[in-house]
């Protein structure tokens, strides 16, 4: 696959916050996130319909517009999520991967977006942002080490994540790659997995043990995600009903894979998160995740 890197974000870039997942509540949080980057020096766009349909942000041929339109934009430089929740799967057979190749930009998001992120970058090669949204970030409490590196990553490259321990090994290698747990699963019956070796994190909230258990061994029936795995990396699974339980069967599937788990990433849904690169080459030991 040809790996298309983003342009950098500069301080004068124009971003535009786009419905693709969830209902929108227009009333508060899109504001105060428009106002923070425009207090930065942004411009802002906004990608969103007047109402709701059902539980998500518009209809489905409203919010692949948006897509399609967010990319087409040659004034845009950053794409944003408005938020998660549920949606982005309903888009993925219809997106024009084309649109999305001849215009690359910076595609951050995180949650219901996972979806969105994994298959723009095997459909095009363009690498995306796991990434704070508007509504939940920007336009609500942000925390400040989620805003510095963000704005970091985006604005001069990824350099390292930290993270606290190992079991069954201290090294891998492969492009980085991963999300929503739930959400990945989700993807099962489409091509989503990566075709090279990578390094899989993996985060999800309000899941108890076993159905923890259920995605990923539905993952690890799948023959490519056996063979190109690396190593497994574990952020944020906040809501667990069974903490030692969890670990416990975390480190027996790092024994039946015969790689690495890492704990103590930074991602997910509690307000500090970091800005991880999808498809980006990396180097991982005990302590960090690097680029190669």
């Amino acid at each position: 696959m040809n790996f298309i890197k983003p342009e950098k974000l500069k301080p004068s870039s124009t971003v535009a916050f786009v419905s693709l997942a969830g209902s929108i509540d227009h009333s508060d949080s899109i504001l105060t996130a428009k106002k923070y980057f425009e207090d930065k020096g942004f411009q802002v766009k906004i990608f969103a319909p007047d109402r709701n349909v059902d539980y998500l942000g518009g209809s489905d041929k409203e919010r692949l517009s948006f897509l399609h339109d967010a990319f087409s934009d040659t004034s845009v430089d950053a794409v944003i999520a408005l938020r998660g929740g549920y949606g982005s799967l309903r888009l993925l057979k219809d997106i024009d991967w084309n649109v999305i190749k001849n215009n690359p930009k910076i595609f951050a998001g995180f949650s219901d977006i996972t979806a969105l992120l994994l298959m723009i970058w095997k459909n095009t090669g363009l690498m995306t942002f796991h990434a704070p949204m508007v509504c939940s970030d920007f336009g609500a409490d942000l925390n400040p080490v989620t805003e510095q590196n963000f704005f970091k990553t985006l604005q001069n490259g990824f350099s390292h994540a930290d993270i606290k321990k190992s079991f069954n090994g201290n090294y891998a290698q492969g492009i980085l790659w991963g999300g929503n747990l739930a959400t990945i699963v989700s993807l099962c019956g489409l091509d989503f997995l990566p075709d090279e070796d990578f390094v899989f994190f993996a985060e999800d909230i309000n899941e108890p043990v076993y159905k923890i258990d259920r995605m990923f061994t539905q993952l690890s029936n799948i023959e490519k995600f056996r063979r190109n795995i690396k190593a497994l990396v574990i952020g944020d699974f906040n809501g667990l009903d069974d903490e030692r339980l969890f670990c416990k069967y975390i480190k027996n599937l790092a024994l039946s894979l015969n790689i690495p788990v890492f704990f103590g990433l930074k991602t997910g849904h509690e307000k500090e998160k970091l800005t991880l690169p999808i498809g980006l080459p990396v180097t991982i030991t005990d302590s960090q995740i690097k680029p190669i």
